[in-house]
């Protein structure tokens, strides 16, 4: 995902300024908070963005671990952590356990498979 900062000047010096893109539904939503923060109230001069900086600015008061949790959760990245083990193994770490085993299950070579066999025995070439 690709970062867009861009530098402003603003009345108080130089901020930063970045950018997010949010669904169709989100967009709505912050309207509707605008407008209820308006509601009744002609002296209040708010925008979207203003709601938004808010939120943001605020989000760690708001969200829980289990919130967190979810978020890791839904966005969770299989490919990845393959690319991760791989890597890592590439590097020279050994690949864990379950994921062998995994590996060799998925390609119908399980535990009955791995039995070591003295390097002269007959009993290897007449079971393969």
């Amino acid at each position: 995902m690709e970062k867009e900062n861009k530098i402003i000047k603003t009345g108080t010096g130089t901020g930063t300024q970045c950018r997010v893109v949010i669904t169709k539904e989100a967009n709505q939503e912050l309207e509707n908070l605008v407008d209820k923060i308006k509601e009744g109230n002609d002296t209040v001069e708010i925008t979207k963005s203003d709601v938004a900086n808010y939120v943001f600015g605020n989000l760690n008061k708001v969200l829980s671990e289990a919130d967190i949790k979810a978020l890791k959760n839904i966005y969770f990245d299989e490919r990845k952590v393959l690319q991760n083990l791989l890597k890592q193994s590439h590097d020279g770490a050994e690949l864990p356990l379950e994921i062998k085993k995994m590996v060799r299950d998925l390609y119908g070579l399980g535990e009955q498979s791995k039995r070591k066999y003295p390097k002269n025995s007959s009993e290897a070439v007449l079971e393969t």
